[in-house]
């Protein structure tokens, strides 16, 4: 099975599409660590926080692409651009993925570089990290780039967004499916040992445990491991399937390695598994993840969205793109879109204190490239969701929808690292 027909896929576990809405104004002097900007300025300016380094090196380059293809749709680039005769100046910042990271950089783009909004980061524990900086800054608005651990928006942050699903949200419905359709009975899981993983295996768990199932084994494994030989040596012999709660570099090794080893069991994937970021590289992990379910933001082929191709066709034209939209890009695409929205709403107007803007963020409703997005009480989205199988249809890859969910909300539950059942 060659990559390729992964990379030609349009509907990955990503997403795309363009809603060609503009923003038609914003205005502040960029002093969001005085007070959130001057109301009679022409310059708001927009702090990005991507990884640019680690396992999830390509977050800089997926949120790029996504900030592009929105400013482009309204005469701006990667960089900013004019609306409504004020400009938006949008800085950079690179991040590990780690939460010490994450907090020396948003430091510098609220205390440093004056920024009036903070949008990102891409991961779970960076994201954490950035909603408790959050509360000490009211100030300055924030809104979520891609991490989805449960919690952030539960904390009470009155100033930060977040308009995309958690990680659990993002497994609702596939533990079900898993033990009822699949008919697995046991399964082993292999996870990344940090936030997203615990909220993302915890919600495929919680629901698989509750139908009937077992957890024969756990691995929480070290972001940037790279030797997945002695776990796969492991898993017990009446394994059903294996759980696979990893990501980018991290995913393609196990993939890989999985292929050379010998596994020959079910995967299900973590919502990041078998994204396009974990594809995209080795020739020979695709066959790896045949039959693999996942569930997450992405929808799979045939989904019927108006706005998902004008995205997709946007996205692919981006300087180093993936074949496909990630995930990753998808998610920050929603999200920035979310924010010129906004900002649209109250012609940028940042005065008292962000208020306008932030009522209008908190109350946006609107068609994104994966579905409706509304906001709940807590400034958390309320969206679609999917679970998606690969297949193989006479020698091409295509990742079909099991099913679609809307108006999928919120719960409170924050799972940590579990042994067994959560």
């Amino acid at each position: 099975m060659m990559l390729n027909n992964w990379k030609g896929l349009v509907p990955t576990l990503a997403v795309g599409a363009v809603v060609v809405l503009g923003v038609t104004g914003c205005s502040t002097g960029g002093s969001g660590g005085d007070g959130g900007g001057d109301a009679g300025g022409d310059t708001i300016k927009i702090g990005v926080l991507a990884t640019s380094e680690g396992n999830l090196a390509f977050g800089m380059g997926e949120a790029k692409a996504a900030i592009a293809v929105a400013m482009e749709a309204i005469g701006g680039t990667v960089d900013g651009g004019e609306i409504g005769g004020k400009s938006i100046e949008i800085i950079y910042a690179g991040t590990d993925g780690t939460s010490g990271s994450a907090q020396t950089q948003v430091k510098k783009l609220v205390e440093n570089d004056d920024v009036d909004i903070v949008f990102g980061p891409v991961s779970g524990d960076e994201g954490e990290a950035v909603v408790q900086y959050a509360l000490t800054v009211p100030e300055v608005t924030f809104v979520n780039g891609s991490a989805s651990p449960v919690g952030m928006t539960l904390e009470g942050a009155e100033n930060f967004f977040r308009f995309h699903g958690d990680s659990a949200m993002w497994m609702g419905g596939l533990g079900d499916y898993a033990y009822d359709e699949k008919g697995y009975k046991k399964i082993y899981s292999i996870a990344e040992d940090y936030s997203f993983p615990y909220d993302n295996a915890g919600g495929f768990f919680s629901e698989f445990c509750a139908a009937g199932g077992e957890v024969n084994g756990n691995s929480w494994v070290p972001v940037g491991t790279t030797d997945y030989a002695t776990i796969i040596a492991q898993i017990p012999a009446d394994t059903d399937a294996v759980y696979v709660g990893l990501g980018g570099a991290d995913a393609a090794s196990f993939l890989s390695q999985a292929v050379t080893n010998g596994v020959d069991l079910p995967l299900v994937g973590g919502s990041i598994a078998v994204d396009t970021t974990a594809l995209s590289g080795d020739a020979n992990i695709a066959s790896a993840a045949v039959g693999t379910i996942t569930g997450g933001p992405v929808p799979g082929a045939g989904y019927d969205n108006p706005e998902w191709q004008p995205f997709v066709d946007a996205y692919v034209t981006q300087p180093d793109a993936f074949p496909s939209p990630s995930i990753f890009s998808i998610l920050y695409y929603n999200s920035f879109q979310s924010l010129v929205l906004g900002l649209q709403e109250v012609d940028g107007d940042l005065s008292d204190g962000h208020a306008g803007l932030r009522d209008a963020l908190g109350s946006l409703d609107w068609n994104s490239p994966t579905g409706q997005i509304s906001m709940d009480e807590n400034r958390q989205a309320i969206v679609d969701n999917f679970l998606i199988e690969v297949l193989d249809e006479g020698g091409t890859l295509v990742q079909k929808n099991i099913s679609e969910a809307s108006g999928v909300t919120q719960g409170t539950t924050v799972y940590d690292r579990f042994e067994g059942c959560p």
